[in-house]
């Protein structure tokens, strides 16, 4: 009986120990490799910006911050603990941990967490810039828009009419780059040959039905059954009605085919009869 006893003292005694050695090595695997704290700013709104993690890159919203030796607004990720209102401008007090861990798929990653609100004034931050979205970024996972006309023209004077496609950089955006990021609502860009943003906004994107659009678009040479309908709309504001530009669109079942700008938004050409198809 003493025997029996002493046996599962013995292995309860052995079992523990194990147990203890996996729990360190749990400890062990995962170690901090840095820590510091410090102070930024917070700016009054978020911008776009792209968060990189194990290699997927995911265009969301960021903080604007400024650190104490920084005069440049930077990208900031997600902030622990943090309780962030917008129209207000922070500055705080965080902690920034370095962990590191073979076990995961990405070993090394950076934590955030907030300390301390310093101070929380209501204002418009200045300066910001229009977004941390990368140049590559553009490159590689916004279409980029590069109009190339057909169009069909029922009018008087259509050779000066067609001059005027021809010539007027105003319909392929001002010789200015297009693309569009489509995440929630989706946000445009114009920017110049060096990727420096002239001009950006949110897009507000309505279906619409065949029956919707004039009787001219059928001179458009697209097969139809094949296409979804409807109407993108370019702001700049939180007024989603005050659209810099706006544009039908024939939106191919596998791919975005054309935009057909509306006749209303030429107004420059006088053209009663025009459909322009952007590919």
């Amino acid at each position: 009986m003493k025997n029996r006893n002493f046996l599962v003292m013995l292995f309860m005694a052995i079992f523990t120990m194990i147990g203890v050695t996996s729990c360190n090595d749990d400890e062990e695997d995962k170690k901090v490799t840095g820590y510091k704290e410090y102070t930024l700013m917070v700016a009054s709104a978020k911008l776009p910006g792209v968060l990189t993690s194990s290699d997927n890159n995911v265009l969301t919203d960021v903080y604007a911050v400024k650190n104490e030796q920084s005069t440049d607004w930077e990208a900031q990720g997600s902030i622990g603990k943090f309780e962030y209102e917008e129209g207000y401008e922070y500055q705080i007090r965080i902690s920034e941990t370095n962990y590191l861990d073979y076990r995961m798929g990405d070993p090394a990653w950076t934590e955030y967490e907030l300390l301390e609100v310093i101070s929380k004034e209501h204002k418009n931050s200045e300066n910001l810039p229009p977004h941390f979205i990368p140049d590559w970024y553009f490159e590689q996972y916004c279409p980029y828009i590069n109009p190339e006309f057909a169009y069909a023209i029922d009018a008087d004077k259509k050779e000066d009419i067609e001059n005027d496609l021809k010539t007027n950089s105003t319909y392929k955006f001002g010789g200015l780059r297009y693309y569009i990021a489509f995440y929630g609502i989706g946000i445009w860009f114009l920017q110049d040959d060096d990727m420096h943003t002239v001009e950006h906004g949110v897009l507000i994107r309505k279906s619409k039905e065949l029956t919707e659009f004039p009787e001219s678009y059928k001179l458009l040479p697209l097969e139809i059954k094949n296409y979804e309908f409807g109407e993108f709309n370019f702001v700049t504001s939180d007024d989603t009605e005050d659209y810099v530009m706006q544009y039908d669109v024939f939106i191919h079942k596998s791919l975005i085919y054309g935009y057909i700008k509306t006749l209303r938004h030429i107004t420059k050409a006088n053209i009663p009869q025009l459909m322009s198809r952007l590919s």
